[in-house]
Parts: C-alpha cells; structure tokens; sequence
C-alpha cells in the first residue's frame, strides 16, 4: 500500500519534532540546574522518570506550567449513585455528628481512577510486589490476600466495583459559624462531591457562605462546590485556582499563599490574600497556612477549638484502631490502603519513616524532575523550603499547644485524635525537615 501525500506529511512533521524535542533536551541536559542542592535526607532509591515526563521537564517554564495545568485539572472520580442510579441503596455518604449543633464530618466512598495506579507504578514500579516485600511477617499472609482481592476487583464490572461501595475514601468537614449576625452560616473544608441529596442535607444545617481547600492536590470536587454554592467565598490556594479556573470553576476570592497585600502578583489583583479572609471570617475561625509546603500549600483551619487537616498525616493515630481496622478490615477500601501504606508509606519503602508516602519527600526535593519541572509551585533550588515548611509547622503547633485553643484534630486522611497526638504524628513525619524537633 503507497501511503498518501497527507500521511508522509504527518510522518515528516512526527520526525521534525522528535528532532526539536531531542536538540532541545541535549541543549537544556547540557545546563544543568548548578544551584539546585539535593534534599538533605535520603529517602531511597532514585526515581527513573518515563520519556514524556523527561520532554515535558526540557521545556520553557512557561510551556511546562500551562501543560501542568492542563494535565492536572480536576477531574471527579465515579461513584455509587454516577454509577447505579439516585435510588441505589449504596450510599456513599457517611455521616457523623462531631460537635453538637456545630461540626460534621462527611466520609465520601468513590471508584479510584486507575490512571492514578498506573501512575504510582510508573514511578514507583510494581506497588503489589513492594508491599508484600516491605509488610511484616505476620501480615505477608494478608497483603497477598489483598492483592489478589484488588486483582479480582479491576476485573469487575464498573457496577460490580460500585455495588461494593468503592474502592477510596475522603472527608469533608463541615461547621456553623456565625457571619453578620447570621449563625447558621456554613463552612465546608475540603469538600467531597455533592449529589443532590448531600446539597440538601447541607442546606438543612444552614447557609455555606465558605468553601475551603485546604490542599491544592484535592481539587476535584472544588469547582462542583462552586457551582452549587455560587453565593459562597472561595478560599484555597493559588495552584488550586489555577487548576480549577481550568475547568470553568469562578475565580477564588481569597487566595491563602498570597500574604501581604502590597506583593500580589498582578494576575491576582482583585483577589482576597491570607489577611483579607481572615478578616472576612470575622474571628470565627483561624487560618494556619504551612509555607513551604509546595506539594500541597496545605492550610488547617481551627473553629470551635476543633482543627481540620488534610495531606499532612497519613497514617491513623491510633494503634489499637490500627489494629481493629487497619490491619484486620476486609473491605476493599482497607485492602486498597494496606497495598498504598506497606508499598510506599512504610519505613522499608523508604529510609525516614513510617508514616509519610516516598512522593511527599521526592515532591520536596529541588534536583528531583518531578519538584522541580513538573509541579506548579517548585520547591526552592537552596533547599530552604524544607526550612520554611518546619518553620510554619513548629509556630502552628506551638499555637495550637496552648490550653483552651484546640481539643480535637479531625483529619481527612485518619480519624479524629486529641491535639496531644495530632501534635505529636505530626512531628513523628515531619521533623525530618530540618532535624530539629517541631515541638517547642
């Protein structure tokens, strides 16, 4: 078969590329980043980065952030009632009241997007043969198990996988503020996907006059938040605007990585900083924003002396619930997270601990192609972001210590603990950050 004029025409244009691409990584391979310092610690082996990752760390800043965007726009994952209907006696929504009146938490089940498995993988390798390997001996019998149950599961049926409920989990939080003098005003942290049942269950509680993202990697249900609750103030992080605008989401009214008012880059004049929502909270909650932390910008947000949290701790607080649930749980969505903790969280994946994931070091470091070419917010070439992140941590922490400002942690990732434990976690995963204990 003689291929036609357009076909060689698009074989040429191919070729004409893959020559651009391959001078321009030559070019920039020939320039290393002399200031970057490597992360002080060791947190394993190197990480051997795929093709298109590498083409896309060669090009100009400005190409590279508009493709990060691009690629990491929300996008929600399915759930039970996407999947088998409003009337599907599988809920997805736990509730559960925290504070009488004042807080609720959410705990939202969803189908994960195997794209995310393979993108673990391919960075990682095979997260099933880690986990068996990095496990302890008295649950390598377990692992195998789940394993096999999560093989059994990616051959179900989309249905199937939903009739079990999902296969991840997330939280929301929810509390009643007072505003103007209207105290059935509503906050939501971190907010989960809201069917029409969950929006009319919130609608009950009161108001929402704020929506906060306290993480700027969970941001698929941010723009859905928006849109249901058009009156309400968004608050979260510069990252997390740019990603959600993306997919069509209003601007956020305040943007926390943004302090002083006067240093506004120009692309956001107009929106609320770190001091304008404070202000706009009226002393109804405080805002502890942890600086340097450029995976996640990550913000806690503390009302009626309860603290919510997310991307910080990973791991449950709680040995004995550990043990009842973590390590004894038969449900997918406990076999799911056995498999991601023994495969990249456990202190055999890698050298600093037990309870933060190899990415959330790897994201810190400013000679890594993934911190340094391939994230929106970059760490520092020097290193001093780690400094700056404990820095942040050490004043939050030392804030929150003080009797009468917090009682209880709520954390998307663990279950609810005392402000001594929380406290005490954080400092256990973060203290490697520059050596010197968080706790003052």
């Amino acid at each position: 078969m003689i291929p036609s004029t357009s076909s060689l025409a698009a074989a040429l244009q191919t070729v004409a590329i893959g020559a651009i691409v391959y001078f321009w990584m030559r070019r920039r391979k020939s320039k290393p980043n002399e200031k970057a310092k490597p992360l002080h610690v060791d947190y394993g082996e190197a990480i051997s980065f795929p093709f298109p990752m590498k083409v896309i760390g060669s090009l100009p800043e400005w190409i590279r952030i508009a493709l990060m965007v691009k690629g990491s726009k929300p996008s929600p994952p399915r759930d039970s009632i996407d999947i088998l209907g409003q009337d599907s006696e599988v809920d997805p929504y736990e509730k559960k009241l925290i504070l009488p009146g004042k807080i609720w938490r959410v705990r939202y089940s969803y189908l994960m997007s195997p794209e995310f498995k393979k993108a673990m993988e391919s960075l990682f390798g095979n997260v099933n043969a880690a986990a068996i390997t990095n496990a302890p001996d008295h649950l390598k019998e377990t692992l195998e198990k789940d394993i096999a149950a999560a093989e059994m599961y990616e051959t179900m049926s989309e249905k199937e996988r939903a009739e079990q409920g999902g296969d991840s989990k997330q939280d929301m939080f929810i509390a009643k503020i007072n505003i103007d003098g209207d105290d059935n005003a509503l906050l939501i942290y971190n907010p989960v996907r809201l069917h029409p049942q969950m929006i009319d269950w919130i609608n009950t509680l009161g108001e929402v006059k704020f929506i906060v993202s306290g993480s700027s990697s969970h941001t698929n249900f941010l723009p859905d938040a928006a849109k249901q609750f058009p009156n309400a103030k968004i608050i979260c992080a510069s990252a997390a605007d740019l990603k959600c605008q993306g997919v069509g989401m209003r601007p956020a009214d305040f943007l926390y990585d943004n302090v002083v008012r006067d240093e506004v880059p120009k692309r956001y004049s107009g929106r609320g900083t770190f001091e304008d929502a404070l202000e706009a909270l009226q002393g109804q909650a405080r805002l502890f924003h942890i600086r340097g932390d450029v995976c996640t910008q990550a913000l806690f947000v503390l009302v009626h002396k309860h603290l919510f949290e997310v991307d910080l701790l990973y791991v449950n607080s709680d040995e004995k619930l550990r043990e009842t649930e973590f390590e004894s749980g038969t449900s997918i969505q406990h076999s799911s997270h056995r498999i991601f903790h023994y495969s990249l969280i456990t202190k055999n994946a890698h050298p600093i601990g037990y309870l933060l994931p190899k990415y959330r070091c790897l994201m810190m470091d400013p000679t890594s192609l993934l911190a340094s070419k391939l994230m929106i917010d970059a760490p520092n070439a020097d290193g001093s972001s780690c400094v700056i992140m404990a820095e942040s941590l050490r004043s939050a922490l030392k804030t929150l210590s003080q009797d009468g400002v917090c009682d209880q942690v709520l954390s998307s990732h663990t279950h609810e603990m005392s402000r001594e434990c929380f406290c005490q976690k954080l400092n256990e995963t973060w203290g490697w950050l520059d050596g010197t204990s968080l706790l003052e």
